[in-house]
């Protein structure tokens, strides 16, 4: 997620007393209900990356599975980045739920997250991606999102920070499917469990 940690890194400079207003936030504070046919419209969006992946997915493409001209779409949304960001937000809230109810240990937070990424990878290739301007989010979003691993790591940034590295890129490299085969490296499970024993008693023990 190298735009999450850039976006990230940018809120984790702002004073401490912001983060704890931002982890004491819920989903529901970023939560937005949009009207009947926008909501339509972000679903059908969601079900095609699914299945197609992002780039695969077109304003034709979307028009025609709700069976509408691809002109009818703008009256609801102005570009293909602002349909990104819908499906973004409501992917982000969903992880961050997620994230903050397991985030009791590493072990735990990790395997929350690499499920997460599992269940749905083209939808955790495009919130990792920069086909959309982060703008377009909610303020606050983002760094609601990631703050879980501020938190298991006894409020450091920077552990926060590494922590997160890890799991991004065991996350891209096991749906990409860099762990498969007997050529392609140690078994994916084994690699998250020596990663979170380590930055359990390692790195945090260190200081």
């Amino acid at each position: 997620m190298p735009h999450c940690l850039w976006i990230w890194g940018h809120h984790l400079r702002h004073p401490i007393k912001h983060l704890q207003i931002l982890w004491s936030l819920k989903s529901s504070d970023f939560s937005r209900s949009p009207p009947g046919r926008l909501a339509e419209i972000i679903d059908t969006a969601w079900r095609l990356v699914e299945t197609r992946g992002w780039a695969n997915v077109s304003m034709r493409t979307l028009a025609a599975e709700l069976n509408i001209k691809a002109p009818s779409l703008y009256k609801h949304v102005k570009t293909r980045e602002d349909i990104a960001a819908h499906i973004a937000t409501k992917a982000f809230i969903q992880l961050g739920q997620s994230l903050h109810e397991h985030c009791e240990s590493v072990e735990d937070l990790l395997a929350e997250y690499r499920s997460m990424a599992r269940e749905n990878p083209n939808i955790y290739r495009l919130l990792t991606s920069s086909e959309f301007p982060r703008e377009l989010l909610p303020e606050g979003l983002e760094t609601w999102a990631g703050t879980p691993f501020y938190l298991v790591t006894g409020h450091d940034p920077i552990k926060g920070q590494a922590l997160w590295a890890f799991a991004h890129g065991m996350a891209i490299l096991e749906i990409d499917a860099r762990f498969a085969g007997p050529n392609n490296g140690s078994p994916a499970d084994g690699v998250w469990e020596i990663g979170a024993r380590a930055f359990d008693t390692q790195v945090f023990d260190q200081g």
